[in-house]
């Protein structure tokens, strides 16, 4: 039996706990109002204006996919490929000191062969020509065809730069040869894609025996897309790529995030890859498949940190991720411009080019379009951005 003593002293432990509760809760938020009368400029925005600014970024992300879709439906294709993708011939000429005019070049070899896709850069060294690349891809990619065409090329050249045949070098490329480049490396990036959304999925996933199920659906995912050859193959890796899609939003969130980010980075890369009518050979797409890597690596540091740390508030660590993250994009940025200045070399520069896209549109999909996302998360599981 309790006795009346022990009855009052409780009841007054309850008055006195709820009364500090009380006297605390007007402090509390007290101390998040101050900081939000102090923020000021970008801080403001960023903190107040999440929802607005992950609008802009789907804006920005159907914005790429109709650009994606315009080319897509102007050439066949959703970006503009190069010889080594689509087939056809490359021809390097030498310059010896006697600068070729390019643009004269390009004007007499599309005289000459109007239905035929040329492509006429130079190569210099320190500001000055020491050689002009010729791209080429004719109607008919028929060896034959592209015989005669290679001697009509080198006929052509030579009334520009006399003597041109023992200083060219030529690289035919078939089309069957190109399209089986082009789908390799589509899907590799496909499958690259799917093993990334594997790995975020078992480091956020919550159930066991659901990420035991995304690693086995992950995995006919992946075999089917690489020896996909018909329309039932490609079927069922489409539906079984949508199982994966529905699994991420409903059982992992902030897998989903990672993964829509990474997804908006490469897309956005692609559509202003089109709009500035870039052809990409097979090292641009190899430049797209390290671009999965660096995107990646920003998302997965924002979302460890905003999940799987406590100290600080959800906002204070959102933006200690984006200074660390902004840190490593810079000196990325910097590295990939110094190289894209500097060299001489149409891979690299072709691959730089890429990877300075990306890394600016990362900028965006990551601290924008995924922080805003875990921010909508972890507010309807009940923790907002100052607790």
């Amino acid at each position: 039996m309790v006795s009346e003593k022990h009855r009052r002293l409780r009841r007054e432990l309850m008055s006195r706990r709820q009364g500090r509760e009380e006297r605390k809760e007007p402090e509390v938020a007290q101390a998040r109002e101050q900081p939000k009368a102090q923020r000021k400029g970008l801080d403001r925005l960023y903190h107040d204006h999440y929802k607005a600014l992950f609008i802009v970024t789907m804006g920005l992300l159907l914005c790429s996919l109709a650009v994606i879709a315009f080319t897509y439906a102007q050439t066949g294709d959703v970006i503009h490929k190069g010889v080594s993708l689509s087939g056809g011939i490359t021809v390097t000429v030498p310059t010896d000191g006697a600068p070729l005019d390019v643009a004269q070049v390009q004007q007499l070899l599309h005289a000459r062969f109007p239905d035929a896709d040329f492509a006429v850069r130079e190569v210099s060294d320190l500001g000055t020509q020491v050689a002009v690349v010729i791209e080429a891809s004719p109607p008919s990619q028929e060896p034959a065809a592209l015989s005669a065409f290679e001697e009509g090329l080198l006929d052509t050249l030579d009334r520009v730069s006399p003597g041109v045949r023992g200083r060219a070098s030529t690289e035919v490329i078939g089309s069957s040869l190109g399209e089986s480049f082009f789908q390799q490396t589509a899907k590799a990036v496909l499958i690259a894609f799917s093993l990334m959304g594997l790995v975020v999925f078992i480091y956020f996933g919550e159930s066991k025996a659901h990420k035991a199920l995304v690693v086995v659906i992950t995995i006919a995912e992946s075999l089917l897309i690489w020896f996909s050859q018909g329309f039932v193959t490609a079927t069922l890796a489409v539906l079984l790529g949508a199982v994966l899609v529905v699994m991420y939003v409903r059982f992992s969130i902030p897998s989903a995030a990672v993964v829509l980010a990474a997804i908006s980075t490469i897309i956005f890369t692609i559509a202003v890859v089109d709009l500035l009518h870039l052809r990409i050979s097979t090292a641009g797409i190899a430049a797209f498949l390290m671009l999965i890597g660096y995107s990646v690596d920003t998302d997965i540091l924002l979302s460890t940190r905003v999940l799987k740390r406590s100290e600080g508030t959800v906002y204070e660590r959102i933006v200690g991720s984006v200074k660390t993250g902004m840190t490593m994009e810079a000196c990325t940025i910097a590295a990939a411009g110094v190289a894209l200045i500097f060299t001489q070399s149409e891979v690299i520069r072709e691959i730089m080019t890429i990877i300075l896209i990306g890394l600016i549109a990362d900028i965006f999909f990551t601290w924008i379009q995924n922080a805003g996302i875990l921010r909508v998360y972890l507010e309807k599981h009940g923790k907002g951005a100052d607790q």
